[in-house]
């Protein structure tokens, strides 16, 4: 075994690890219940998931409290040999409070690795489909209801463009000591999103804007919890001031072509 993934049932972990394997690449997924086993906050776990370990893709859940016991994990990754490690957060991470949980885990994996790549892609496409949009809209009947208003924009980006830059950093020294900001080539508004999707099989066919109670009314109605939906309201603020609309050249500077844009995702993915 080579790569070791946690995360490997999340959006992007999953795509990581079947695109490393689609490679012939040595890789095996990490996960409480996963090939093979690895809970955070059970370091007995550890040792067993880093056996034969040389490169590492580490994703922690939002708003997990995890951010420690990561931390920890990824000193035990140094000791037992690993040299490369990549890390996926958030854009905006990097602006965050000092003791922010992402924040932190960026600064360990500088600290701790000669070969650290940090990714911090913008909200997914694929949050329309399998994510944090579709699960809310499939509660509500097809309407997605967030704080925001519809005309709110984001630069969205597609999960494969943010799953080859994963894979180029864990596989080309190019990439290490690089910190990459992925978004999809242009803002694209709520409202652009469900007129793109009219007519097509997506969870996501309405659109409301609510209040932040009624939102954390909904959230909590879901089972999240108080922390996980204190964050997604901050990150909703962020949209709502602009921030997430920003565009960068991260997706050509790592893997010299365009990202995908959010059109062709629908085409290709909800028809």
């Amino acid at each position: 075994m080579s790569t070791l993934v946690t995360g490997a049932t999340g959006q992007v972990g999953r795509r990581v690890l079947t695109e490393l394997r689609r490679r012939g690449l040595p890789a095996a997924g990490a996960s409480r219940d996963g090939e093979v086993r690895l809970d955070w906050t059970d370091t007995g776990s550890w040792n067993h998931a880093l056996e034969g370990v040389e490169s590492l893709f580490v994703t922690v859940p939002m708003a997990s409290g995890l951010a420690e016991r990561a931390g920890a994990f990824m000193e035990r990754a140094v000791e037992k040999g690993v040299g490369t490690a990549v890390l996926v957060t958030a854009m905006g991470a990097e602006s965050g409070p000092p003791d922010s949980e992402q924040r932190v885990l960026e600064r360990r994996i500088r600290e701790l690795f000669d070969q650290w790549t940090v990714v911090r892609p913008n909200w997914l496409d694929q949050d329309f489909t399998e994510g944090l949009f579709a699960r809310i809209a499939r509660s509500r009947r097809g309407r997605l209801e967030l704080p925001l208003s519809k005309r709110a924009e984001v630069s969205f980006v597609d999960a494969k463009d943010v799953t080859d830059t994963v894979v180029a950093a864990l596989t080309d020294k190019r990439h290490h000591e690089h910190e990459y900001t992925l978004t999809g080539p242009n803002p694209v508004s709520f409202r652009d999103v469900v007129r793109m999707t009219k007519g097509t099989e997506s969870p996501v066919w309405r659109y409301k804007k609510v209040d932040e109670a009624g939102f954390y009314f909904r959230a909590t109605n879901m089972g999240w919890s108080d922390r996980y939906v204190d964050t997604l309201n901050e990150r909703f603020r962020a949209i709502a001031d602009g921030k997430a609309a920003r565009v960068t050249d991260d997706v050509r500077r790592a893997l010299d072509r365009d990202p995908v844009p959010m059109a062709k995702f629908i085409r290709e993915s909800v028809l």
